[in-house]
């Protein structure tokens, strides 16, 4: 009996709940350090930023979690810190595993930005013991839209990825936004479908229980 349950818990993932942000370049990456506000342990800005485009452009993360609550979160400015408080895409649910593209995400049209503003990308996710994990990219915003061979290249969907939810309360980032106002619960095959909406408020590192039990529910369902 010993035995066997030592088989079934060494089959179980030792990085539950983490992803990777592929697309635009991440600051880095480290498990240890993923749930550390605001962009996973890693504060000093890239030198080397990716051109993002105004008018929208893809978010390509590698998942390694069944089911995920995933926001998106912007900071203008060459080196913001923990300022993200504009919000790029409203909290959702993903449920598979593997690549997960954002198809379109762009920047609020009431933001003052031209081509050439410097800014930082956060991707928020929750995290099975509480709180959120956070991973940043730093940009340059410009006018130029991407050609349809770089989205090829840049944003790419597992077979059987979905959005399983688009309405969760709560706020991982500490923005004060009415997540419930967003559109309805929904479901798709076709991830790239999912369009960016924004808002604004003060950010803060917030545990928001409400947004992270959605997920971590199922997520213990699955290990059993």
């Amino acid at each position: 009996m010993l035995s066997n349950a030592l088989v079934a818990l060494s089959l179980i993932p030792v990085t539950l709940a983490h992803y990777q942000l592929n697309y635009p370049k991440a600051r880095g990456f480290s498990e240890d350090s993923e749930g550390t506000f605001p962009c996973g342990g890693f504060d000093d800005v890239q030198t080397q930023r990716t051109d993002f485009p105004i008018s929208g452009g893809p978010i390509q993360l590698n998942m390694e979690h069944p089911q995920t609550n995933i926001a998106v979160y912007l900071a203008i400015g060459d080196n913001p810190g923990s300022s993200f408080n504009t919000m790029l895409r409203q909290q959702l649910t993903v449920e598979g595993l593997g690549n997960f593209c954002f198809g379109s995400i762009s920047v609020p049209s009431d933001l003052n930005v031209t081509d050439g503003t410097l800014a930082t990308i956060q991707v928020v996710t929750n995290n099975e013991d509480g709180g959120g994990l956070y991973q940043c990219a730093d940009v340059k915003l410009v006018n130029t839209p991407l050609s349809q061979s770089d989205y090829s290249n840049d944003c790419k969907n597992n077979t059987g990825i979905k959005v399983s939810q688009d309405n969760i309360s709560g706020n991982p980032n500490g923005t004060s936004t009415d997540a419930s106002s967003s559109a309805s619960p929904s479901s798709s095959s076709s991830a790239t479908a999912a369009s960016p909406s924004s808002s604004t408020g003060a950010a803060a590192q917030v545990k928001a229980a409400s947004w992270v039990l959605g997920a971590v529910g199922v997520a213990g369902l699955a290990m059993l």
